[in-house]
């Protein structure tokens, strides 16, 4: 699954690289460790993500939407199991794996599908311990480009929100290599049209591996499994050596 990651990259950046119209806000995301947001007797931490979707001018426009997809049905409240990933199964077509899955196929009726930029994310190996995180990443690019739904819940008190998840498909090699069992769906630059504003059929052809060629795997500082820590992990001196 993916479940922690980093956007670090200004609001240009992302303007310029998701092709988005209009003039960018200033500044931008220094986020080293991004988790889905949580629940607990004494509140929820509220995580939000920028999100790239098609507007009625079938343009890209940006939204903050909560990480993970809250189904309508939960009016506002964190569901009590994941959805912070819409996992697709290689034995069947995800129309007929997301029917079994109520949180999600509400979204996906609906044409609900978004890009979600993250400038890396983190894996962990199972096979060890503790378990060696490991940051992946782009090659040839700052951003990368995963996959998503998002839906739209009412809150108690009348307001609206908008959440997202992260498609979710098999390992390629790269991540089978470090003992990890799922990959995000990570989008081609060529595929982003055909993902936001395509029929189903033609956007369930992409919920497939990232290439392993596009892709770097480097081990980090254990530090990161703080959910707490959010500095740089390319800066400390005690990231394991790949």
């Amino acid at each position: 699954m993916c479940a922690r990651g980093a956007q670090v990259f200004s609001w240009q950046q992302l303007f310029d690289h998701l092709e988005i119209k209009g003039i960018a806000p200033e500044g931008g995301l220094n986020r080293f460790n991004i988790a889905p947001s949580t629940s607990s007797k004494e509140a929820t931490q509220w995580t939000r993500l920028p999100v790239v979707t098609l507007n009625e001018e079938s343009e890209r426009s940006v939204h903050g939407m909560i990480w993970p997809l809250i189904p309508f049905w939960c009016h506002g409240k964190l569901p009590r199991f994941s959805t912070a990933n819409c996992r697709s199964e290689p034995t069947e077509s995800f129309s007929e794996t997301v029917a079994k899955k109520p949180a999600f196929r509400d979204a996906w009726g609906k044409n609900r599908r978004c890009l979600i930029p993250f400038s890396w994310f983190y894996e962990w190996d199972q096979r060890t311990k503790p378990k060696q995180p490991w940051m992946i990443s782009a090659k040839d690019e700052s951003i990368m480009v995963m996959a998503g739904l998002w839906d739209l819940t009412q809150t108690p008190q009348g307001n609206t929100w908008l959440s997202c998840t992260i498609m979710t498909t098999q390992p390629n090699d790269l991540l089978s290599s470090i003992g990890h069992h799922r990959a995000p769906v990570v989008l081609d630059q060529s595929d982003w049209a055909t993902w936001l504003g395509d029929c189903p059929e033609r956007a369930e052809r992409l919920l497939k591996p990232p290439k392993s060629e596009t892709m770097q795997a480097q081990p980090v500082t254990m530090r990161i499994n703080n959910p707490l820590f959010d500095e740089d992990v390319r800066t400390f001196d005690d990231n394991p050596q790949g």
